[in-house]
């Protein structure tokens, strides 16, 4: 046992060198001196960021960039299933943002809408990557349960899950700081939606077709995912191979889906190829 608090949640990294342990909150990210050695945390913790608590999703998942030195993404979820006040990027729910952990604003800690936005319109993103080779930053989002389209359920098939694409820490930034979407937009799984017409797996959607919000709105202003995962299957993780050819992604299921094991069990199994 290297530390005991009920008040951490899943997220666990290491500093490059080995040296320093960072665990997430529900509220805030700490830090503590590591001996790798003994295994044994020394000194005090020191509180990095906060200011993130809020109802429903409550993980912090956490990923220090080895492209961009001393650059911490945190992921935070949203305060409900359909959480509107997202719509707002300065609700800072339902966002990735980035620190520069070693330069805390006079030494004291970030709030969390500090950090620079990576990507918003993210309704949980609990998986977060980097890839080994390119520096890109990728996340795996758990989207919305119980929808309707036009008034219509459509919640057993859609929306997909999704796997965003955020740009680089290291370079360009293209890509970064765009909406994804979520609370207004989704990506398609099953293409029998009412009023699909010629929508594709893995193009926006919006849940009302006849509004101000339509279908072309959500393809024209959000970013869509770089590839889409049946409904209801619930991504927690996002892992490249040193190499960066292959990307494994878990999945825990969900009560909406549990029933359909058959149908989903070949997802839990997928890869960028055959080993």
């Amino acid at each position: 046992m290297v530390l005991s608090s009920f008040q951490l949640n899943h997220a666990v990294e290491l500093s490059e060198d080995g040296k320093t342990l960072y665990a997430s909150s529900a509220d805030a990210v700490y830090a503590w001196p590591y001996d790798a050695g003994a295994g044994t945390l020394g000194g005090d913790r020191k509180t990095l960021v906060q200011g993130m608590r809020n109802n429903d999703h409550v993980s912090r998942t956490l990923l220090l960039s080895r492209k961009s030195k001393s650059t911490l993404l945190v992921s935070r979820g949203s305060a409900e299933n359909l959480d509107m006040e997202t719509q707002d990027v300065k609700s800072g729910r339902s966002q990735i943002r980035a620190f520069d952990i070693n330069n805390l604003p006079d030494g004291k800690p970030y709030s969390y809408t500090d950090g620079k936005v990576i990507g918003w319109g993210l309704r949980n993103s609990v998986g977060v990557a980097e890839h080994p080779i390119t520096g890109g930053i990728f996340s795996v989002e758990n989207s919305a349960d119980n929808i309707r389209r036009g008034g219509t359920d459509v919640h057993q098939d859609n929306p997909g899950e999704e796997l965003n694409f955020h740009g680089f820490l290291n370079g360009s930034t293209e890509s970064q700081g765009g909406n994804y979407g979520y609370p207004d937009c989704f990506a398609l799984w099953a293409t029998d939606l009412p009023e699909g017409g010629s929508l594709k797996v893995g193009s926006q959607f919006s849940l009302d077709p006849g509004s101000d919000l339509n279908d072309e709105k959500c393809a024209k202003d959000y970013v869509a995912p770089r590839l889409t995962f049946q409904a209801h299957t619930a991504p927690l993780d996002i892992v490249f191979t040193p190499d960066g050819s292959e990307a494994y992604v878990s999945f825990h299921g969900s009560c909406e889906f549990s029933y359909a094991l058959d149908s989903w069990q070949p997802v839990l199994t997928l890869r960028t190829r055959e080993p």
